[in-house]
């Protein structure tokens, strides 16, 4: 049975390690209302800008841009998947690892092509011990997100559509939806998705706007389709981090918790601990006494 000092020893190590848990979460705290602000700034605009963009695709006549191309086949993908770099932040990471690999077994069992471009240490560490390479790869990034970066990714996803002869770009990422809440999932880059439906008025009449475009509706497409892109791609990287600090938050609570509850644990076994030994003290005094009075 541990004694009574093993006991504050243990106590003593849940301590020191509840104090890191404790500050990490305080970090995470302070990082996930920076992150969070700033997804929520670029939805707006980006859902503005997509809404545009399949307007103008529907509009404009002659022969598509390149990067509206639909071969209708799914043969070779291009997957961008977006992980963290740093682990302690619950399932976050073991969820975008999950479905990548999920995902690029279905289709190998289908006899399609998969390419990975990859964000992240956790998911490049995680698909490279399973033998898998990378077209490109990002690591250290987070903490240095911004659209320079988006960019380059985007350009070399928008190079590999046009010249590599890919079917199909997709994005595995985290959306963020509250501190509380983030779901891991997959979205389709290129070829553009179907638009959704036209909104509807009280009476059930689409509502749409027309819009008057100079120099040409071609001419604004080709300008903004590539923007867009990479608005796309900055998106899905904003909603990353903020999922990546919300999950490390609530992991960090989590864990801070879990350390009372054992300190508290621990506190009651060391004073049963101490308790007997008491006791036994007290009976082998009794025992001597009567051996000497006896």
């Amino acid at each position: 049975m541990p004694s009574t000092r093993d006991y504050k020893n243990r106590i003593r190590s849940v301590k020191n390690t509840q104090q890191i848990t404790r500050a990490m979460k305080l970090v995470a705290a302070s990082k996930v209302r920076r992150a969070q602000e700033r997804i929520e700034s670029a939805r707006p605009y980006s859902e503005k800008m997509e809404e545009l963009v399949h307007s103008l695709a529907q509009r404009v006549e002659g022969e598509p841009h390149p990067l509206l191309r639909d071969t209708m086949k799914s043969d070779r993908a291009l997957l961008l998947v977006i992980s963290s770099d740093k682990g302690l932040c619950g399932s976050y990471n073991t969820n975008i690892n999950r479905q990548a690999l999920q995902l690029i077994r279905k289709r190998e069992e289908e006899g399609k092509e998969t390419e990975l471009v990859v964000v992240g240490r956790k998911v490049c560490t995680f698909l490279s011990i399973r033998g898998f390479s990378f077209k490109e790869e990002f690591q250290e990034v987070y903490g240095k997100i911004d659209f320079s970066l988006a960019q380059t990714i985007s350009d070399i996803l928008m190079k590999a559509f046009l010249e590599e002869d890919f079917d199909e770009i997709h994005i595995l990422t985290t959306e963020f939806v509250s501190i509380l809440t983030q779901n891991a999932g997959l979205m389709r880059l290129l070829p553009l998705a179907p638009a959704a439906p036209d909104a509807v008025d009280p009476v059930g009449e689409p509502v749409s706007v027309d819009y008057i475009y100079e120099p040409s509706m071609e001419r604004v497409l080709e300008t903004i389709l590539p923007q867009h892109i990479t608005v796309q791609v900055f998106r899905a990287l904003l909603d990353a981090e903020a999922s990546e600090f919300g999950s490390r938050m609530t992991a960090m609570d989590s864990a801070t918790r879990n350390a009372e509850e054992m300190i508290d644990s621990l506190t009651l076994k060391m004073n049963r601990a101490r308790q007997a030994s008491i006791t036994k003290e007290l009976l082998e005094v009794v025992a001597g006494a009567d051996a000497l009075s006896g």
